[in-house]
């Protein structure tokens, strides 16, 4: 029995059943957002169950509402299940020995599959990872959590586990071999709060699902998705984020708003030799007198529509946007949505900030800004900003461009990521905000709501962060440490909330 864990590594020989209802009315609450999760996916896949493989006391799977819950357990766990939650869906099995569960094949095929903190409790998982790769082929999508031995323990730990439960731990590495070996191949794995109250990314979480990503390197030369880019007063940055698009084999259209400071002569420099990028400015007939965002909305609505069977992306000029897996690139990665039936993709926002004063134009801002902080406007946390057109106009117009609007949309489930570089500088921040912007925006649209996020700024503020208030973006690294928040969101608003440098 191969289980990837170190040489020399000691684990208990038997197993101490874990009595959940000793816990059930306690204020802490272990991987929560792993539940959480499971919730959001169960939405994203319209699935119609939540399957809880080892659920104990059942208080964090009745958490989840609005769904059909089934709790699988055994033993004073799962009579305590039944005796609160009488009408719920309980199965009875010892996971040490059960390789089938007694649940229609239909409904594990409309299901999202949980199994947290469960395999370090047993002294021989291979039943419970057969059961977890057989459903698998069925479910919807399985998430998988145990804690990182590293992690919780340190490198140097050789076992047996502290707690007197668990009968083995593994590291990420460890344990994503052991998932890879048992057919259970994870389409991510990284990190999650192992509580509610330490919030210490402690915990392995794995996603297990039917993304084809072997077909993210096997992407047609017919397939090109085209951004919608709107841009005005970017040039130290725009020639840089369009470049990223087209090296990406990803058409542009680029709408100047009448740029004043060279935007407009550095893209069509650009066009001239690239023709995979149109540039024109807007509005057509000359400047207007304020910043119309809804008529620039309706002017992508208008060209998506020229564009059927396409993916469109609604697009700014100081934005660079990613696939959710740091080896595969935007293009791929809304292949892979489109071959899974999806139709449109959300983004999570990631805010880039200066720690300090030397951004160059020209320089690639994901080389030059490498510290972010999670958008968390209301705006920000839901960014459907990207289709494939259909025949009929989609709207954007109706949520200020934050949600595309179509029949039949189908949101892939996992967000995108949005690398947000709006401030880029204090001399370049001071003048895009209150020069360029505030003085700008429509009236009209201001007093519906619109163009807010300018505001708590002031002229002497100084427009660098500490980056030890802010996360240090590596490809590889956040994406496994911040998993869950970059491709759901959810935990965003536990983080800390950095300021501007004094």
């Amino acid at each position: 029995m191969n289980l990837f864990i170190k040489p020399g590594y000691r684990a208990r020989g038997t197993a101490v059943y874990f009595d959940d209802t000793a816990y059930a009315d306690d204020d802490i609450i272990h991987q929560p957002h792993a539940y959480t999760l499971a919730g959001f996916l169960a939405s994203r896949y319209h699935a119609e169950t939540i399957i809880d493989i080892g659920c104990g006391s059942g208080r964090k799977l009745m958490g989840l509402q609005g769904i059909r819950r089934i709790g699988i357990d055994y033993g004073a766990n799962l009579v305590h299940c039944k005796q609160l939650n009488p009408d719920e869906t309980w199965v009875e099995a010892d996971l040490e020995s059960c390789r089938t569960l007694d649940i229609p094949p239909e409904v594990i095929s409309r299901s999202v599959v949980l199994c947290a903190d469960v395999i370090e409790h047993l002294v021989n998982p291979t039943n419970l990872l057969a059961l977890l790769s057989k459903l698998a082929t069925r479910a919807r999508a399985v998430i998988i959590t145990t804690p990182d031995r590293d992690l919780v323990r340190g490198i140097d730990d050789a076992g047996p586990p502290a707690n007197a439960a668990h009968v083995r731990e593994w590291n990420i590495e460890e344990f994503h071999s052991l998932l890879r070996a048992s057919d259970l191949a994870p389409t991510f794995i990284g990190l999650t709060i192992n509580n509610n109250k330490k919030l210490e990314k402690k915990t392995i979480l794995a996603v297990i699902d039917g993304c084809p990503l072997e077909q993210a390197h096997q992407v047609p030369n017919n397939f090109r998705p085209i951004a919608l880019c709107a841009t005005y007063n970017d040039a130290d940055i725009a020639p840089q984020t369009v470049n990223a698009l087209l090296d990406d084999q990803i058409d542009v259209w680029v709408l100047d708003n009448w740029s004043g400071d060279g935007t407009f002569e550095a893209l069509e420099s650009i066009a001239s030799v690239r023709s995979s990028l149109n540039v024109e400015r807007f509005p057509a007939n000359g400047p207007s007198p304020h910043y119309e965002w809804s008529s620039i909305l309706t002017k992508k609505q208008q060209l998506a529509a020229t564009f059927p069977n396409r993916w469109v992306i609604h697009h700014d000029s100081d934005e660079v946007r990613a696939s959710p897996w740091a080896n595969v690139s935007l293009r791929a990665g809304l292949y892979l949505a489109q071959r899974m039936n999806f139709n449109a993709v959300d983004f999570t926002v990631c805010d880039f900030r200066p720690v300090e004063s030397g951004f160059s134009p020209g320089v690639d801002p994901r080389v030059a800004l490498r510290f972010f902080e999670f958008g968390r406007r209301p705006g920000h946390f839901k960014q459907v900003k990207a289709w494939l057109q259909g025949a009929e106009i989609v709207n954007l117009t109706e949520s200020g461009g934050h949600d595309v609007q179509f029949n039949g949309r189908r949101i892939f489930p996992y967000k995108f990521l949005l690398k947000h570089y709006p401030l880029r500088s204090p001399d370049q921040a001071r003048r895009k905000v209150f020069q360029e912007r505030l003085d700008r925006f429509s009236p009209e649209e201001r007093a519906s709501g619109l163009h807010t996020h300018y505001d708590r700024w002031n002229r002497d503020d100084p427009f660098l962060w500490s980056d030890a208030e802010l996360i240090h973006f590596d490809e590889h690294e956040t994406r496994a440490s911040y998993l869950v928040e970059l491709i759901s969101g959810i935990g965003i608003d536990l983080l800390s909330v950095s300021t501007c440098a004094a």
